[in-house]
């Protein structure tokens, strides 16, 4: 038996979190449970994983074909705030999971839930402490870490949610365009590219009712800057060992939109992640760590700090396991119900990821694509060009 995956996608505050996409409280929780299938990438066959509902069968024979995931499945329904209460709840998934004696457990965070849940399944002091993983996780800790670590940081002016308009609209004075971010933030859920007073008007609407993510920074956006991912695994000790970097594809409105990787990583930001992730295992973190990291020209500067599994941990486990040079992640629009039958029909089989696993389309969270409305699709190839090449393909195809 190897390890379990038991990947409960939620935040602390994840309600403000995610209000700004504009989805129903009820619709973002059932996003964030079916965005649990995407773990599937990173499981091999001696692994198991908890889910809440089983996969599409031919989506399942697709990745075991490739090498990735397992048919060692749990799957456990619930009503709870999020999957990790549902898996909590579920005597007989935890029953079966004691059974199987895993070696280790993976989570996407590790909160209250996932440390409770360690306990359960007979693996107790593996997870980071809860409070320190919503220290590490706000937009304060990283200033006072720029302190202590003396590094070079893009310079922020600080406006509370409920007064942003005279502080944002004094800097535009001063600056053509300016990136805000909320102390908490995933995805850019918090994040905002402001150009005039009508973008601070909107941005003021969205965010003037927050109750716990009410501190937000402002700074002069640095046009042509470039943002990386970088990922590491901690041991809580001080050791850090690097899983994989990519650089971030972002949309209108500092949206993130997918990442691609392969080929070389910034020297400069290789070296300032690998000072974060060594401070934060010092002080205890365990398991996935990312930095966000600004790069203008040769400079590096942090952005943000993520104690948890990032957007793209899954896509990076499936391009080690398949030893793809070259990777970039994009979205597709998809029809309610979607099955993998409609997708290889979309996109057309012989596109899809080759068995030999270098080259070609992988789709994943299918499941959520329902809810969300647009399905994630990795593309891999042996170069750059490759790669370019097979969404122009995909772009056609849809």
């Amino acid at each position: 038996m190897g390890g379990i995956y038991i990947p409960a996608v939620h935040l602390p505050h994840g309600a403000e979190v995610f209000r700004t996409l504009n989805y129903r409280r009820s619709q973002y929780r059932k996003i964030l449970k079916a965005l649990s299938e995407r773990a599937l990438l990173g499981c091999s066959a001696r692994d198991a994983i908890v889910l809440p509902a089983a996969p599409d069968p031919g989506y399942l024979d697709f990745l075991l074909e490739r090498g990735l995931g397992t048919r060692e499945i749990i799957v456990c329904r619930g009503e709870g705030g999020n999957f990790a209460e549902d898996v909590l709840n579920d005597w007989p998934a935890l029953e079966r999971i004691r059974q199987l004696a895993p070696s280790e457990a993976r989570f996407y965070v590790h909160l209250e839930e996932e440390e409770a849940l360690a306990r359960e399944v007979g693996l107790p002091g593996t997870t980071t402490n809860p409070a320190l993983t919503r220290l590490f996780n706000a937009l304060y800790f990283l200033i006072r870490l720029e302190e202590d670590l003396e590094l070079d940081a893009i310079p922020r002016v600080q406006a509370r949610s409920s007064r942003l308009d005279g502080v944002l609209e004094g800097m535009l004075e001063r600056h053509q365009k300016l990136f805000v971010r909320g102390n908490e933030s995933c995805g850019g859920s918090q994040a905002f590219v402001l150009r005039d007073k009508g973008d601070v008007l909107a941005m003021s609407k969205k965010v003037a009712r927050n109750r716990f993510i009410t501190r937000y920074f402002a700074s002069k956006f640095i046009e042509g800057a470039e943002g990386w991912n970088f990922q590491f695994i901690l041991d809580g000790d001080g050791g850090s060992a690097f899983y994989g970097a990519s650089r971030q594809v972002l949309g209108d409105g500092y949206v993130h939109e997918g990442n691609e990787g392969g080929g070389g990583v910034p020297d400069g930001g290789m070296e300032l992640s690998e000072k974060l992730a060594g401070r934060i295992s010092e002080m205890g973190g365990k398991g996935f760590f990312g930095a966000d990291v600004v790069m203008d020209g040769e400079k590096a500067y942090p952005a943000e700090l993520n104690m948890r599994e990032n957007t793209s941990t899954p896509v990076l486990a499936a391009q080690k396991k398949l030893d793809a040079p070259f990777f970039k992640t994009v979205k597709i629009s998809a029809p309610r119900g979607l099955t993998f039958k409609t997708v290889v029909e979309m996109v057309g089989e012989e596109n899809l990821l080759d068995p030999g696993g270098k080259s070609g389309f992988l789709p994943f969270n299918l499941s959520a694509s329902g809810l969300t409305g647009s399905l994630d699709v990795a593309i891999f190839g042996g170069s750059r060009d490759e790669v370019q090449s097979r969404l122009e393909r995909l772009n056609r195809a849809r």
